[in-house]
């Protein structure tokens, strides 16, 4: 928000670590669900002030806790808004000076974060995971699970690696979908300003969708790999779950190389 004759502006350049597709991205407001993280470009201009003057903006946030749902819709138990930082601004320039935009650009990747959308998926390798929205609280796939109690349940499925998964995700309106070791690109979803297609996450909670299709890389990692509700009393719980990923440590992926050849393995080169 504009205060005392600053205006600012946001570019959004990465979501939970990973750089967009194509960057940077104009947003007017910051969306972050428990666990999210967002890189942002900011700048800002003094308005009226006279040269050498400062200036400032203000910036608000809104946090909603929203730990329970009832009759399908979610129930905000507490409702904050209040000043978040402060911008102190010194303008340099004339009046309606302005700086050049950052241009648009793309990163060299490594191969586990290649673009996947035109990946061709294997029926095998193609499930469904959803929170549902009525207790007892847990994970399912493939319409399997259960609430993860005192002991740990099995693992919900058995996963190759060095290979490519789709998964069909729906509850997460309600349940911040949180996946441990490997990050997922989401290829498919409506009705969302924040979360779009081709963006990376590790964590989603869409606010205009309960559905959305995702991909990830099965990258070198071979053993546990958990997803779980990042709302703490609900993976208190039992809304949590565990994939086992099978196969030789340290295989990996094709198919990212077959689809982006500039991408690279190991470290950056």
């Amino acid at each position: 928000g504009g205060r005392r004759g600053a205006a600012c502006e946001f570019q959004l350049l990465s979501k939970d670590g990973v750089y967009l597709e194509t960057a940077p991205r104009p947003v007017q407001r910051i969306y972050l669900a428990s666990g999210s993280r967002a890189d942002v470009a900011v700048q800002c201009s003094c308005t009226w002030v006279a040269q050498g003057s400062t200036c400032g903006a203000q910036v608000m946030f809104r946090a909603l806790w929203q730990p329970v749902k009832a009759m399908g819709a979610v129930r905000t138990l507490a409702d904050t808004t209040d000043e978040l930082m402060t911008f102190e601004v010194k303008r340099s320039g004339a009046v309606g000076d302005t700086v050049a935009p950052i241009a648009p650009f793309q990163v060299r990747r490594p191969c586990y974060l290649a673009d996947l959308r035109q990946a061709d998926i294997p029926r095998s390798n193609r499930h469904k995971l959803n929170l549902p929205m009525l207790s007892p609280l847990h994970v399912e796939f493939d319409g399997h699970g259960e609430v993860w109690a005192h002991g740990a349940p099995p693992a919900l499925a058995n996963l190759p690696v060095g290979e490519v998964q789709e998964w069909t995700l729906e509850g997460m309106q309600f349940h911040p979908l949180h996946l441990h070791v490997n990050s997922f690109q989401i290829t498919r979803i409506f009705g969302d300003n924040w979360y779009m297609p081709g963006d990376w996450h590790d964590t989603i909670l869409p606010t205009g969708t309960n559905d959305a299709t995702v991909r990830l890389s099965m990258d070198r990692f071979t053993g546990k790999m958990v997803a779980h509700c990042h709302i703490l009393e609900h993976e208190d719980n039992g809304m949590m779950a565990w994939f086992n990923i099978v196969g030789q440590e340290g295989t990996i992926a094709k198919l990212g190389k077959r689809l982006d050849p500039q991408c690279y393995d190991g470290e950056f080169p």
